[in-house]
């Protein structure tokens, strides 16, 4: 059995200490092992906040990996968390995805190896859902939807059918895409945005329809 280190320590590392256990692999392929600190500095009580029964292991630039370790990176900001993947798969480091097993996986979906893919999320026929992609609670993508490398997919999103997402996109909650979209790599897309034409490459998105600022 491997152990799972969750690289991260503020509030969504301990959601996805919760969703660990949820899903199909825990106390079969893995166990969690401890939390393992990022690059970024946070108040002591982020620390006080985490469970009493799981150690913090260090940080991703001291900790020693060990041959049955394995990865998830609870971090939500696409750039940071590829910097911080990119440093630990330079070290050696193996990562896993994380699936709760509340949320609805099409058998023809592709998902990507790092992947977190939270609660009450439905993943539909054909999706491809790249490495290290983060979807948060109760949102859904259509048909053939192919969302890029360390993108995030926050809560209550509707991503439509053939609709593209790139790498390193943002989009924040209960956003609309509609079909056939395309969002270029390193977007934003604001809270309740409706996006009904193409979004170019790091462009922040506000509004219905969505417009860039």
């Amino acid at each position: 059995m491997k152990n799972l280190i969750i690289i991260g320590v503020g509030g969504f590392a301990r959601e996805v200490y919760w969703h660990a256990q949820q899903s199909n692999e825990f106390n079969i392929e893995w166990q969690i092992k401890g939390f393992l600190d990022g690059d970024i500095k946070l108040a002591a009580e982020e620390y006080q906040k985490l469970p009493e029964n799981i150690p913090v292991l260090g940080d991703v630039d001291n900790y020693a990996i060990n041959a049955d370790d394995v990865f998830i990176c609870a971090i939500g900001t696409p750039q940071v968390r590829r910097k911080i993947i990119e440093k630990m798969l330079a070290r050696g480091a193996e990562f896993v995805s994380i699936v709760n097993n509340r949320s609805s996986i099409f058998p023809t979906a592709k998902i990507g190896r790092g992947v977190i893919i939270c609660l009450d999320n439905g993943v539909g026929n054909n999706v491809e859902v790249g490495d290290f992609v983060v979807i948060n609670n109760s949102s859904y993508l259509g048909h053939d939807v192919k969302v890029g490398k360390y993108s995030c997919i926050m809560s209550h999103v509707d991503v439509g059918g053939f609709a593209q997402i790139g790498e390193e996109v943002f989009v924040a909650s209960h956003v609309a895409i509609i079909p056939k979209v395309k969002i270029e790599n390193g977007a934003y897309i604001g809270t309740g945005s409706v996006v009904l034409r193409k979004v170019k490459a790091n462009a922040k998105v506000f509004g219905n329809p969505a417009m860039e600022f």
